[in-house]
């Protein structure tokens, strides 16, 4: 009875941690949307300048902000499909169970650090809601929308750190991974 009721519950915790993934998935076709916004922008740009004399002011420092969140909101993705940057030159010899306990250790480094930018960035993103209206410059666009992608990529980045842990302590502690 209780094998098929810790059979149950893994089985729930794989079907909630696959619906966790379908968000970072949906979030990255999203952003991979963006991208096309982003190129458009910068044809724009360059048509208008080089052969029209009139280069738009707007038109750079927004692809610039946009690429800000292409890079941070898919950052939770890249997390689940690991493909972040890492020194192999010892982890690639590990067998994957202790890939698993080494991923568990140093994800208490991880949730610290993202907890602390998490934090901050929702300070951050707070102020410039309450206090600073616009950037200056020519162009001059709101300034909290650009600062909400810090607090929200980190949000996705957790849940995504949250989904790999349970999985790398399934692994570790029981052998299998957990699909």
């Amino acid at each position: 009875m209780a094998a098929e009721n810790s059979g149950e519950a893994i089985s729930k915790l794989a079907y909630f941690l696959r619906r966790l993934d379908k968000i970072h998935e949906y979030t990255a076709q999203i952003i991979a949307w963006l991208n096309l916004v982003m190129v458009g922008l910068l044809i724009y740009h360059v048509v208008m300048r080089y052969f029209f004399g009139a280069p738009s002011p707007w038109a750079m420092p927004l692809t610039g902000k946009l690429f800000v969140f292409y890079w941070m909101l898919v950052g939770g993705y890249v997390l689940l499909q690991d493909e972040h940057v890492r020194l192999d030159i010892l982890y690639q010899r590990l067998s994957p169970r202790k890939k698993a306990i080494l991923n568990s250790v140093t994800y208490s480094l991880f949730f610290f650090y993202c907890g602390l930018i998490l934090i901050y960035g929702w300070d951050w993103f707070l102020l410039s809601f309450i206090r600073e209206a616009r950037y200056s410059g020519l162009w001059r666009p709101l300034v909290w929308p650009f600062r909400l992608v810090v607090p929200v990529s980190f949000s996705l980045i957790i849940l995504a750190g949250f989904s790999d842990l349970v999985r790398n302590l399934h692994l570790a502690i029981t052998g299998r991974e957990l699909k």
